[in-house]
């Protein structure tokens, strides 16, 4: 067990503890990682069986707004994708651990509003894996960080 320092009165309490004895302070929540500044840190690239046959590439910006492509999964067949490449603007939204999206994602019957919501288990400063509201699985890879002089 480790001491940590409770992050409203100072009191030093157990790593272990959802709360601090003193105050009351919710320390659960203030170990929790940001996931906005890690969503904020870089460029994304999704998979997900919501997608169907298509990765999803994105860049968040802390002003609640996302740029992103979609494109067709390299392992799918040839001229049997569902969703086409397409390059959008979308606006996200975290509360604790879930990921709020909203994009026009273009299939191949033309393109359509598309609102996701992902609850995440796993959460690092490069990946991210957790499900959506319809239990399919997202897994979120890191593929460039933002330099520090970028980040400001």
């Amino acid at each position: 067990m480790a001491l940590i320092t409770c992050p409203e009165c100072s009191s030093k309490v157990s790593n272990r503890a959802t709360s601090c004895p003193q105050c009351g302070f919710p320390l659960a929540q203030a170990q929790a990682p940001d996931l906005a500044a890690i969503l904020c840190s870089g460029t994304w690239l999704a998979d997900s069986g919501t997608l169907v046959d298509a990765q999803l590439i994105a860049k968040f910006s802390p002003n609640g707004t996302f740029q992103g492509q979609t494109r067709p999964d390299a392992n799918r067949i040839v001229g049997m994708q569902l969703v086409a490449q397409a390059n959008f603007r979308g606006t996200w939204q975290v509360s604790g651990p879930q990921l709020f999206i909203e994009f026009p994602l273009t299939m191949s019957s033309g393109p359509a509003m598309t609102q996701i919501a992902m609850q995440f288990t796993r959460v690092s400063e490069t990946s991210l894996s957790g499900v959506d509201e319809f239990r399919r699985p997202w897994e979120w890879q890191q593929v460039e960080r933002k330099s520090a002089a970028s980040r400001r």
